[in-house]
């Protein structure tokens, strides 16, 4: 503030000091401004390999000077923030930059323009790719049981106007059999190194070996084997870190529970869940607008939810005398503690469900959530013959709507937590596509750039279509805001059994 007011101060005694020798401000020369054009906030450079870039233009009318410069963020900042740890200067004093990046990340990447009159900045966003960086990844095994991923890459602007190639099938190691699911962890991504944002893929092969890989190269980092539990996999649900430890939870196909450490690389069984805890799932939730995802893991059977509320608590339980569970979902933000909704069918009434709200209380008691300070109970009962939900049905939900998206039969429905799900889908596939799985960019930003908003406002679905000649596995990819679809890659895999987004690491 006071260095602020002396600036003030300063100009004022200028301005009043050509008053007094009868200089006017519109007698001063104008400066040749300078001013720099852009096709994009963003470029990409893939490792090791010399990046060229053209698309810069500069008007001025004077002869300029350029300095490109790049380097890491300072911590706990952002690219977008500007903000610069230390940068290197590039030797080029042209538009154009030929240069080879050797380290993985992105960066900051600045260039200053100077006509001797005016200085121009111009920032962006630098990504040295692997290759295979950012992009949907779907999980696909062929005829005979090899496993591969089918990465479809997001590509900028640019590279789509150049036609990039976009479809990749790739081969993260030799030898990995009938795959059954894909999982990227989230936990303090940015407070971790990076490498600890495993990539893991579980496979039903004679040892249901589970493998963990370098999200950023699709290195192989380690594997550990289920066949030793006397169990096969089920399912994935969501992950815990402590201060030492980092692990990814999912359920046996005998419904036990079980950690994989993605640190270690080790399994282990965590022997005081519940028995016959048949179905996984990963709550994703945030408390605040702008906060951090985190992946809660959430099992359930008919009769009893199952869950650990922090990485060393015990195990909380829940059920509801005279009902059996349907599903559950979780608020994608929300203040409350776990904002789990559970829906709720009849044991003498099959036509008769109840909505429960639930909270897992963190260090206490676990109950059902309260309405008031009362013991009364909160919850929404409703009938309904045709309620199209059911234990296996893939819950999604996206900062884009405050609505669950939810999977059933070839159609995707709405459920907005508090009141009954909806009974006509909001949308539905081609005839004969089934639906395998869905995802979201769920750690995309949430503003647009580029013209594009990555925001979690795209669903992706996988399908099968055991009627479709050549490859049988196909993606839809459809619009939150209009429920319309966006784009459909038909055919582009053999027998696809999971999907995410894979995400960008810095």
């Amino acid at each position: 503030m006071r260095k602020t007011l002396g600036i003030l101060i300063t100009l004022a005694a200028i301005l009043s000091l050509a008053s007094c020798f009868g200089i006017k401000p519109e007698d001063y020369p104008a400066l040749s401004p300078v001013r720099i054009i852009s096709q994009s906030d963003t470029i990409n450079a893939d490792l090791g390999i010399m990046l060229h870039y053209e698309g810069i233009s500069i008007e001025s009318e004077l002869p300029v000077s350029i300095e490109w410069a790049w380097g890491e963020p300072e911590k706990n900042t952002t690219v977008e923030q500007h903000r610069f740890a230390s940068r290197t200067v590039l030797e080029t004093t042209s538009p154009t930059i030929d240069h080879t990046f050797t380290k993985l990340g992105s960066y900051i990447l600045r260039l200053r323009v100077d006509n001797g009159e005016s200085v121009a900045y111009k920032f962006f966003r630098l990504n040295v790719n692997s290759g295979l960086d950012e992009g949907v990844a779907i999980l696909d095994n062929d005829a005979e049981g090899n496993t591969s991923i089918v990465f479809v890459k997001t590509l900028t602007k640019e590279e789509s106007a150049r036609g990039d190639q976009e479809i990749f099938n790739v081969v993260p190691t030799e030898g990995m059999r009938n795959g059954k699911a894909l999982y990227m962890s989230s936990y303090n991504v940015s407070s971790m190194k990076s490498e600890q944002a495993g990539l893991v893929v579980a496979t039903a092969d004679q040892d249901g070996t589970m493998y963990l890989f370098a999200p950023k190269t699709f290195e192989l980092v380690m594997s550990d084997k289920l066949s030793g539990w006397g169990t096969g996999f089920a399912g994935f649900s969501g992950e815990y870190g402590g201060a030492h430890d980092f692990g990814l939870f999912f359920n046996g196909s005998d419904g036990r529970i079980f950690r994989f450490d993605l640190i270690l690389g080790y399994l282990s069984d965590i022997s005081n869940f519940p028995e016959g805890l048949t179905h996984a799932y990963n709550a994703r939730t945030r408390s605040f607008a702008t906060g951090a995802t985190s992946n809660y893991p959430f099992f359930f059977s008919e009769d009893v939810i199952a869950t650990r509320t922090t990485v060393s608590s015990g195990v909380k339980t829940y059920s509801q005398d005279g009902y059996k569970i349907v599903n559950m979902a979780i608020a994608r933000t929300s203040s409350n503690l776990y904002p789990l909704y559970v829906l709720l069918r009849s044991q003498s009434d099959p036509n008769s469900y109840r909505i429960q709200r639930a909270y897992s209380k963190s260090g206490g008691s676990s109950t059902w959530a309260t309405e008031t300070d009362s013991n009364e109970l909160w919850h929404y009962d409703f009938s309904s013959s045709e309620l199209k939900m059911d234990g296996s049905s893939i819950m999604i939900n996206t900062k884009k709507s405050s609505d669950v998206y939810y999977s059933f039969g070839n159609a995707v429905y709405r459920w907005s937590l508090s009141a009954p799900p909806a009974t006509s889908p909001a949308i539905r596939l081609p005839e004969g596509e089934q639906i395998v799985d869905m995802c979201v960019n769920y750690m995309g930003p949430y503003a647009a750039k580029d013209g594009i908003d990555p925001g979690e406002d795209l669903l992706y679905i996988l399908t099968f279509n055991p009627s479709r000649s050549g490859k049988k596995g196909s993606l839809y990819i459809y619009r939150f805001s209009d429920d319309s679809l966006e784009r459909s890659l038909e055919g582009i895999c053999d027998n696809p059994q999971s999907v995410i987004y894979k995400y960008r690491i810095s």
